[in-house]
């Protein structure tokens, strides 16, 4: 049974999938961009690695967090589907 792994703005949450974008704690997310990707990049690198295909969902175009989760899925050679608003590419 294929895995899949959603990525892209935790801000049209909720998802249900394998890993899900959620909003991230708002204080710490505020105060420092950085550590709030790092705590959820603890979350999706292991999500990425093992899901068979990599759903980035780009309504509005794709953000740096977002691109780096795609870069990595595929430096591992997964398949990534991108889905936005205008397009579906694969």
């Amino acid at each position: 049974m294929p895995k899949f792994v959603i990525l892209g703005s935790c801000k049209y949450e909720p998802y249900t999938v394998l890993a899900v974008p959620n909003r991230l704690d708002p204080e710490l997310y505020e105060k420092d961009h950085e550590a709030a990707y790092a705590h959820a990049w603890e979350y999706f690198k292991p999500a990425i690695e093992s899901a068979d295909i990599v759903i980035v969902y780009i309504p509005e175009g794709l953000g740096e967090h977002t691109k780096r989760d795609v870069e990595y899925a595929l430096s591992l050679g997964k398949k990534v589907v991108y889905v936005g608003h205008k397009k579906v590419y694969f």
